[in-house]
């Protein structure tokens, strides 16, 4: 299938418009890179043929419902890739609604109602959350371990897996985080939710939560690190008017980056957490009790349960983590 150039197609000009504007935050970068993958997808549909030529014309008809049914089919049949599909007639239903939700959201910022084709997709099956007793051995390892003295990378990830434990909270919106939202003197962490599948039409809500001891140490330590490595000109001191971002999390020894302190994205967490989490289930093999823990994130952020911790407060004040057995 050939393609043919639609660099001028006027509805492909305004999705470009539309798609900066739905990437602004709070979008997180993992959705902004979902975003721009179904623009360019859409791009590409155009190209091939795999979508009405009509869809050329404006954004209302590169929306219409008969081309976002022929977009999704051409999509879950591999027509769309670089590279033919391996299995092209098993396409992966998380990819489906990724694409789904990413077309709502676009609708929602051009203002164009979308009508998407019924399809009985099969349920994404989750893995198991950490167990409430690897996680009490968890949370015990890291009172022994959040002290002074630790590597950087160690005081990183170990501020990274207490905040988890505390607040039960997604990669995204972990990278999200800023300086100014963690308050050590009150104890608490003001965090944007950003959950998957949220209806584009809510903006996304801003929750204040109690952080443990064992998290207020961690992330004392962090800081401290933090302010070192994120230093812009090291004859004056750190501070917020000479470091060089105000992310909360940032890279330790970058590769292909002269310095460190530069903000720390999705990808970048992802592996410092899988290393890290390697490394912990190394240390703690043979212990009684304890099953290694996944290298990735999202069991044991789901295992983290919230609750108001005074829910006579009329603002219901922090929310804090409930770790008992679910």
């Amino acid at each position: 299938m050939a393609d043919t150039p639609t660099a001028a197609a006027p509805s492909l000009e305004a999705l470009n418009a539309v798609v900066d504007r739905a990437c602004e935050p709070p979008t997180g970068a993992s959705r902004a890179k979902q975003l721009r993958w179904v623009a360019g997808e859409l791009r590409t549909a155009l190209e091939r043929g795999a979508i009405p030529p009509t869809a050329a014309r404006s954004l209302a008809a590169l929306l219409a419902p008969d081309t976002l049914a022929a977009y999704l089919t051409a999509a879950e049949r591999g027509l769309l890739r670089r590279r033919p599909a391996a299995r092209p007639e098993r396409p992966s239903p998380a990819s489906v609604r990724v694409r789904e939700d990413c077309l709502r959201i676009l609708g929602v910022q051009a203002g164009i109602p979308l009508t998407l084709p019924e399809r009985d997709l099969p349920k994404v099956a989750l893995r198991s959350v950490v167990a409430a007793r690897p996680r009490g051995i968890l949370l015990a390892h890291l009172e022994h371990a959040a002290r002074p003295g630790q590597g950087d990378a160690r005081t990183r990830i170990l501020a990274i897996i207490a905040t988890v434990l505390d607040t039960g909270c997604r990669a995204g919106e972990l990278c999200a985080l800023r300086t100014r939202d963690v308050d050590l003197r009150r104890g608490t962490v003001r965090l944007t939710r950003l959950p998957q599948h949220r209806d584009p039409h809510t903006p996304p809500s801003v929750e204040t939560v109690a952080l443990s001891a064992t998290t207020r140490a961690a992330l004392r330590q962090w800081l401290t690190a933090r302010a070192r490595l994120t230093v812009r000109d090291a004859t004056r001191p750190p501070g917020p008017g000479n470091e060089t971002t105000d992310a909360l999390w940032v890279s330790i020894a970058p590769s292909g980056h002269p310095r460190p302190g530069l903000p720390l994205h999705f990808r970048g967490l992802a592996r410092a957490y899988a290393r890290a989490i390697h490394d912990l289930n190394t240390d703690m093999a043979g212990q009684p009790g304890w099953h290694p823990l996944p290298q990735r994130m999202e069991p044991l952020r789901r295992a983290i349960e919230l609750h108001p911790t005074d829910p006579a407060d009329p603002e219901r004040g922090p929310r804090q983590a409930r770790r008992g057995p679910r």
